[in-house]
């Protein structure tokens, strides 16, 4: 490579010119600094681009070896080829392709990982923060445990922008596992929603339940978290005997640590007067709730986690997009009869005229009938709700009562939904014999200890009782059922109404993102 320098000079007539002299060889050590230089430029523009692409978290003695390597390859292409670029390329092309090829959420769960050597820095610094939001807690291990919602487990993010990021990238990919082993999703199959907090005893119970279940193997199991866990990761990546996929809550508390839609510093206290809130000063002060309360963001979030996993299954995952068929819906909490595939349809053959079928009533007792009863009724039960799309369809038109009702429940919010929607009426079937049960007896609305299993061996031990693969059901039309007049409140402030609608806005979440990610490459 040749390096031209040109000498000017000012002639008679006063303008400039460039005339080109002798052409000068710059030295070894000049090329080599020159080479240094440009080589580290373009090596850090290459990788802040592929951070931004796939998020490879690359620090800086990673980049120096990179660096180093690019360097003793040049010294040996020098000396074999005079055309060292071409080896330079290679190493970068290499480079590229052995990133694309490592999985992305080993990748992430890699980059946490690293992190445990700071874990006790971590559970530090996130108690000292708790206790000044005077959140009652208790410290295992260096594990946070919130207080009756079970083990969060996994370190603490103290980089909330960087979690926000890898919940958007999780949800861009859209990943389905075990697709190659179970064949693609059809009509004729069945789609199982559940969503998940962080009481991981249940959620592997449920999984365990699942994985009894006849035809499990045509289902796809969708996880619809609100909280980021790497063990709860690990537990659903090990799921072998169908396919899953995860989506994550991006408006999650996890995420909004100290902003709406989480519980901020300038929020009203939940239990004061308006008059109090307003001598404060309060950001909701003059959105209390139809009982004088505020909000509270634990509450609100899983009403606003229910809604947007409903609204994104059904209008923004491009897997499933032309999927016709039911889905079912269950929480981490619920344990699954493993007939209940065979039950969901032969409930939608014998009532047709339903639009809402449930699987479950609230009640331990297993009865040992030879025909199962389902009461079809204007009235929903919330253990394992299942409809269609043309189900959803027309319960978008009535948004409005779900988003504005005075009620932080999301099942009576949609019980409202679904009797005040003009124009439609949606019957449920309810199987009375459930199949679907409760495990629940901690959490939001209990205190007691997540790590007491003994209702759950008990249950098992009930459900031997059982009789399932009945061949015929008797079928009872209920009376109508009125709603109370008034929600239960918590759902008072504009900016939750808000934020629920803005839910409903059929966006996609690709073309929300696609600025900050380039389009990955197929697989």
């Amino acid at each position: 490579m040749r390096w031209f320098t040109f000498q000017r000079h000012a002639p008679e007539n006063g303008w400039l010119n460039s005339v080109p002299v002798k052409p000068l060889r710059r030295s070894r050590v000049q090329r080599y600094t020159l080479w240094t230089f440009f080589t580290r430029i373009q090596l850090e523009r290459l990788l802040r681009s592929m951070v931004l692409i796939k998020k490879i978290f690359l620090t800086a003695d990673e980049l120096n070896h990179l660096i180093l390597l690019c360097r003793v390859m040049k010294r040996i292409a020098t000396r074999c080829l005079r055309r060292w670029t071409l080896v330079y390329g290679v190493i970068l092309i290499i480079f590229i392709i052995t990133q694309y090829h490592k999985s992305w959420s080993k990748l992430l769960d890699l980059h946490i990982g690293m992190q445990k050597s700071k874990n006790i820095i971590e559970c530090t610094l996130e108690t000292q923060e708790l206790f000044y939001r005077n959140q009652k807690l208790k410290i295992t291990n260096c594990s946070i445990i919130d207080g009756g919602e079970g083990i969060t487990g996994g370190p603490s993010f103290d980089n909330v922008r960087l979690l926000k990021r890898i919940v958007e990238r999780l949800n861009y990919e859209q990943t389905i596992r075990n697709l190659d082993v179970y064949g693609p999703l059809n009509n004729n199959s069945l789609i199982v929603l559940i969503q998940v907090h962080t009481r991981i005893n249940y959620l592997a119970e449920t999984i365990s339940s699942l994985s009894q279940a006849r035809g499990i193997e045509d289902v796809l199991l969708i996880f619809s978290h609100d909280y980021y866990d790497m063990r709860i990761n690990d537990l659903v990546r090990s799921i072998n005997f169908c396919k899953t996929m995860q989506i994550y809550f991006p408006y999650s508390m996890q995420i909004y640590t100290d902003v709406f839609p989480g519980q901020s510093p300038h929020d009203c206290p939940p239990k004061i007067t308006r008059a109090e809130a307003i001598e404060m000063n309060c950001t909701n002060a003059m959105f209390p709730d139809l009982y004088g309360n505020y909000r509270n963001a634990t509450a609100t979030q899983v009403k606003h986690h229910w809604w947007w996993k409903i609204n994104t299954v059904f209008d923004r995952l491009t897997a499933i997009r032309y999927y016709t068929g039911s889905i079912l819906f269950i929480e981490e909490d619920h344990y699954i009869v493993k007939d209940f595939i065979y039950m969901l349809r032969l409930m939608q053959k014998t009532c047709p005229q339903s639009k809402i079928f449930s699987l479950g009533i609230h009640s331990d007792y297993v009865s040992s009938r030879k025909s199962p009863q389902i009461h079809v009724s204007n009235w929903i039960s919330n253990l394992g709700i299942s409809f269609n799309r043309s189900v959803w369809n027309e319960l978008i038109q009535c948004t409005n009562q779900f988003c504005y009702y005075d009620d932080y429940n999301w099942d009576w919010s949609l019980q409202k939904m679904t009797k005040t929607c003009p124009g439609h009426t949606f019957w449920t079937s309810t199987l009375q014999n459930s199949r679907v049960y409760h495990l629940g007896k901690c959490g939001m609305h209990h205190a007691n200890n997540c790590t007491d299993m003994s209702h759950i061996v008990k249950l098992k031990q009930n459900l031997n009782t059982l009789k399932l693969y009945p061949e015929t059901v008797d079928v009872t039309l209920e009376n109508t059922k009125q709603m109370p007049i008034s929600g239960f409140g918590g759902w008072g402030d504009t900016r939750d109404h808000k934020l629920c609608m803005h839910m409903m806005n059929h966006y996609d979440v690709k073309t929300q993102i696609q600025n900050r990610f380039t389009k990955p490459l197929k697989r």
